[in-house]
C-alpha cells in the first residue's frame, strides 16, 4: 500500500469527522465539549446507564479519570449520576436530554457519512472495503488493549 495514499485517506477521515463532530455540536446546541468530553459521551451512550468503572473500562482510562470526566459533564448539566439501590457504593451515569440529542444526531451523520461511502463504491468494492477495515478495527483494539 502506498503510505502517501494511506496518510490522505486518514488525514481526510480525520478532517471530515472533526467537521461532522463540530455541525453535529452546533445542530444540537451542545457547546463547550472537549474530544474527551464527547468520547465519555459516546461512551456512556453505547453502555446505556454504566458504572463509573463499565465507562473506565470501555474507554481504556483509570477509574480516576472516569469519575473526574464524569463529574466534568455533570457540572456542565450533559449527564447525571443515579445511586443504586442495591448497593450505595455504586453509581449509574445517564445522559441528559441535550446529550441524547447529541447522540442522536450524531449518529445520523454517521450513517450519512456510510450511505455516501457506499454510494462511492460497487457492492465488491464495498465488501473488499469492510473485510480490510474489520482488520484493521481488530489490529487497533488489540494494540489499544495489550497496552
Amino acid at each position: 500500500m502506498e503510505e502517501k495514499v494511506l496518510r490522505e485517506f486518514i488525514l481526510t477521515l480525520d478532517t471530515s469527522f472533526k467537521k461532522l463532530v463540530k455541525e453535529t455540536i452546533e445542530t444540537s446546541g451542545v457547546t463547550n465539549l472537549s474530544v474527551n468530553q464527547i468520547q465519555y459521551i459516546e461512551a456512556i451512550g453505547r453502555l446505556g446507564r454504566p458504572t463509573v468503572t463499565e465507562i473506565a473500562e470501555e474507554l481504556n482510562i483509570t477509574k480516576a479519570s472516569a469519575t473526574a470526566g464524569i463529574n466534568k459533564l455533570v457540572s456542565l448539566g450533559y449527564a447525571f449520576k443515579n445511586q443504586s439501590t442495591e448497593d450505595k457504593r455504586i453509581y449509574h451515569v445517564a445522559l441528559t436530554e441535550a446529550s441524547q440529542t447529541f447522540m442522536r444526531l450524531h449518529q445520523q451523520a454517521l450513517g450519512e457519512y456510510v450511505a455516501f461511502m457506499n454510494q462511492l463504491l460497487t457492492p465488491n468494492e464495498t465488501k473488499q472495503f469492510e473485510q480490510t477495515l474489520k482488520k484493521l478495527i481488530n489490529g487497533f483494539y488489540e494494540k489499544q488493549h495489550s497496552q
